[in-house]
Formats: structure tokens, C-alpha cells, sequence
């Protein structure tokens, strides 16, 4: 009997060691705002939030892959009278470096998405990075043009599968 409450003690300190040692870490983003207007993500039109970015070559830029951030006019805080005047931010939080969105899953770690705006504000055309995360657009555009952006992938060395995700939250100033 001794010896299979060693047995099981010892079986229960196992288990447990194992998940203390996966534990992970949980981001939580938000906005604190005196007006607020959704925004969903549109991919060639649709309403998606998976945006398909091909195939590419070691070493290589594919193709840009349009995506929208759009508005729904009809959504309480998203009339025009709402936004009238306001510039809405969009930031991004996720595993981003100096050049673009890293891997989080797959074999082509050293792969990156390349996020461009297209439509911004202050400079149509900004890369989306570790280092310049925001971007603004005038906030009347959204129920119209949305904020648009471009997706590409560009390889690494490494070849293999690439995914990875980002998240992004709205103020309105």
C-alpha cells in the first residue's frame, strides 16, 4: 500500500511538472473610447478574417493580397455624423519584427507577411511593423473606403508552411 502512494505521488508530481511547464502567456488588447464603430475584416469583398497568401519562392515577395477593414453604416457609432471629424488609429499587436508579421506556426519560421496600408492618412502607403505599428485614417472613410491594406508573403530561406495571426483595435479621436 506504501508503495503505491509513492507510486502515485510520484505519477501526480509528473503530471503536474508538465503543466506548469506548458504554460503560455495571454495577450489582451482593448480600447477605451467615448465612441465606438466596428470594424470587420473584408477579404476581395467578403467577409473573412483569413486572408490567402499564396505560394512563394525561397527568398521571394509574392503577391499582394488586398484587405479591407470596413465598417458596417448601419452599426450604432458608425454613421457619418459619428465619425465626422474623427481620425480612427488602428494598431496591431502580434509577433511583428522590423520587417513584417513573423511566423507562428509552420516550417518557414524565417518567413514574414508584409502588411502595407493603402489608404492612410498621413502617408497612403506605411508598413506595418515592430516599430511603426499604427496607423490613421480619417474615420469617415470607413463605411465607404475602409482601411485598406495589402498582405504579402515573403520568404525566408526555409521552406515550408507559414502561419501566423495579428490582432488590431480601434480608437477614434
Amino acid at each position: 500500500m506504501k508503495k503505491n502512494v509513492i507510486i502515485a505521488s510520484a505519477l501526480t508530481m509528473v503530471v503536474w511538472s508538465g503543466s506548469v511547464m506548458a504554460a503560455n502567456e495571454v495577450q489582451f488588447v482593448g480600447v477605451v473610447s467615448d465612441s465606438t464603430c466596428d470594424l470587420t475584416p473584408k477579404v476581395n469583398g467578403s467577409v473573412q478574417n483569413l486572408v490567402q497568401l499564396g505560394s512563394v519562392a525561397t527568398n521571394t515577395t509574392g503577391t499582394p493580397v488586398s484587405f479591407t477593414l470596413k465598417a458596417d453604416p448601419t452599426a450604432t457609432g458608425c454613421g457619418t455624423t459619428d465619425l465626422a471629424g474623427k481620425i480612427a488609429t488602428i494598431s496591431w499587436a502580434g509577433p511583428f519584427n522590423t520587417v513584417g508579421l513573423k511566423a507562428q506556426g509552420g516550417v518557414a519560421t524565417d518567413a514574414v507577411t508584409l502588411i502595407s496600408t493603402v489608404n492612410a492618412q498621413t502617408t497612403a502607403i506605411q508598413s506595418i511593423t515592430s516599430t511603426h505599428s499604427n496607423a490613421e485614417f480619417d474615420a469617415t472613410k470607413l463605411t465607404s473606403d475602409g482601411a485598406q491594406f495589402t498582405a504579402a508573403l515573403k520568404g525566408g530561406a526555409i521552406v515550408g508552411d507559414y502561419n501566423s495571426a495579428a490582432a488590431y483595435v480601434v480608437a477614434y479621436n
